[in-house]
């Protein structure tokens, strides 16, 4: 029977491997149109795509538009990529956050450079190359940003060696890498020739995927309209759900008569903080995994997490969370979602919480206790920036039994915290994380409200909005000079918590300045209320002299101990003088 349509689909996917659309990207012959927004993936999402790549997962496809020769369209290079000689041939409409992240990740160029763990591909004791399935890729791929302080250089070649970790960049030009790296672990030669050599097929298997990984793409011809293009670019970015592991799971368990999304709109009903927190429901399936498999890593919930264990702990596990997310907001200064440092930290907690909600009263205190321990050294050693999944996994196992007392071998956040004050005086307000402790720690302190002086605890939290001003404007220390040691006026130290009202009158002038203008009731007011905000504002602080560096020096000295009070450890000094 013949068909009723005579031609074939007016757009074909056609496939592109990564080499070569990276060499079109790095020559300017793909480019983005002005009005696509900007690079905004972090470092975790390049490294998950990089992980799907390397396992040649499907990860979507891309959608590009042949450019007329007639028709010039606004247009510019990837982010980091050099500026073209001439105009691109076409234009990407769909896929600028992956090819700018693998372009970056591929060419060593952007802040952040992407490295690879050579150790957890190979089977040490077999002399042989893992497979995929037993290849922890969480802990195998990383990012370090290099434009900032540093206690190695991941660039030394002899740091490399001595870590088995490699720059991704250098991913076509290893191999005399991997001839260094099995003489300096291998004595005798054949040994070493015989490491060399499962190097070598861990880079044709692992590795070649990152030249010759090809996107299926579909490229819209010259002819079509303006109108079209602009009407399937909204619709590419406003349509469509994600099928996510929760929806997978649904469907997996509803034969068993275990219905999922039953189960979490009956737990939102009932604990309104997992609304009002935003709580992914497939965080509480990792923390149930925690319980019976002891593990949070997708695989293992969605392959080894079954419908039986989801009963047994489902309404426990739900409960926890609820009780952990109102621990944070009452004790610990989270007021909202907004101000929550890493939602993946409640998982662990929760999963460990339903031993801690048996205990005694006098015995839960101290669990509680050691719970908030827990979560600030989370937050002030940042350990949920990469490989959280694995991180949860790994604090589980030694958190369960701590909190409640069963054993003293604390998690790594409380038993290695190394935080230091240089790493505070240093930090810039786009550590999002370590901004959000930096806030919270704050309010839990007691900060107050600039307009009316009341606790902001004690303040609706969807009324109440804080924005981020700055206690010293960049324009002003641009402007006065009085800024010798040169510090950025991003620093988290010099963030400045207040309603928007405020901000507005305060315009760009410093806090300090602005508090000297007014009436002497306000400025005693405006006096009680910094002090909740751990700021200095006696006659010779910085905040009065508008010295800026004498003024973080004072609050870095006030914030280290409000730290060391939460956290029970003690920082180690390096910004003395």
């Amino acid at each position: 029977m013949s068909s009723m349509f005579k031609e074939d689909p007016v757009f074909k996917a056609t496939p592109e491997s990564i080499g070569s659309l990276v060499a079109s990207i790095h020559k300017g012959t793909i480019a983005i149109p002005d009005f696509q927004r900007s690079f905004v993936w972090d470092p975790k999402r390049t490294v998950e795509l990089l992980k799907s790549i390397i396992s040649r997962y499907p990860a979507g496809t891309l959608l590009t538009w042949e450019q007329s020769t007639s028709i010039k369209f606004g247009s510019r290079p990837f982010e980091g990529a050099p500026d073209p000689q001439k105009e691109p041939k076409r234009l990407v409409l769909d896929g600028q956050q992956r090819l700018t992240a693998l372009y970056q990740a591929l060419t060593g160029s952007g802040d952040y450079q992407f490295f690879m763990k050579v150790w957890p591909f190979i089977d040490r004791g077999q002399g042989s190359l893992l497979h995929l399935e037993d290849v922890d890729l969480d802990s195998a791929l990383v990012a370090y940003d290099l434009t900032g302080r540093m206690r190695f250089n991941p660039l030394d070649e002899e740091w490399q060696i001595s870590n088995g970790v490699f720059p991704i960049s250098a991913y076509d030009r290893i191999r005399p890498w991997f001839k260094k790296l099995a003489r300096s672990v291998e004595e005798d030669r054949d040994a070493a020739d015989q490491l060399e050599e499962v190097l070598n097929q861990f880079r044709d298997t692992y590795l070649q995927p990152l030249e010759s990984y090809a996107f299926p793409v579909v490229d819209l011809p010259a002819s079509t309209s303006l109108v079209a293009v602009c009407n399937i670019f909204e619709t590419l970015n406003k349509s469509g759900k994600v099928l996510g592991p929760f929806e997978l799971l649904t469907a997996k368990y509803y034969p068993t008569g275990t219905h999922l999304r039953d189960l979490w709109d009956t737990a939102c009903q009932q604990y309104p903080l997992l609304v009002d927190f935003s709580v992914d429901p497939y965080s509480v399936l990792q923390a149930i995994s925690l319980r019976s498999r002891g593990s949070a890593q997708r695989f293992d919930v969605l392959n080894r997490l079954d419908a039986s264990s989801v009963r047994e702990h489902w309404n426990a596990t739900v409960a926890a969370f609820a009780d952990v997310l109102d621990m944070l907001k009452r004790e610990c200064g989270v007021i909202s979602a907004q101000w929550l440092p890493y939602s993946m930290a409640v998982v662990p907690m929760a999963a460990a919480y339903p031993e801690v909600a048996q205990l005694r009263s006098q015995y839960r205190a101290v669990a509680r206790e050691r719970l908030r321990q827990y979560y600030w050294c989370t937050v002030f050693t940042e350990n949920f920036d990469q490989g959280a999944n694995s991180q949860a996994g790994a604090d589980y196992k030694l958190l369960r039994g701590w909190v409640v007392g069963e054993t003293q071998e604390a998690p790594e956040a409380v038993s290695e915290f190394n935080l230091t004050d240089y790493d505070l005086l240093s930090a810039r307000a786009n550590r999002k994380a370590l901004f959000r402790g930096f806030v919270t720690l704050l309010i839990q302190s007691g900060a107050k409200d600039f307009l009316t002086a009341q606790a902001i605890t004690n303040l609706d939290s969807k009324d109440f909005i804080l924005d981020g001003a700055r206690f010293f404007p960049k324009s002003w220390l641009e402007l006065s000079g009085n800024n010798p040691e040169a510090h950025s006026s991003e620093l988290i130290l010099n963030r400045l918590m207040i309603d928007k009202s405020l901000r507005r009158l305060i315009k760009d002038r410093p806090f300090g300045e602005f508090v000297a203008a007014q009436e002497e009731s306000d400025r005693r007011k405006y006096a009680d209320v910094l002090s909740s905000h751990l700021v200095d504002d006696g006659e010779e602080s910085g905040l009065e002299r508008l010295d800026y560096n004498l003024f973080l020096q004072e609050r870095l000295t006030l914030l280290v101990e409000q730290i060391e009070g939460v956290t029970g450890q003690s920082l180690i000094y390096e910004a003395e003088g």
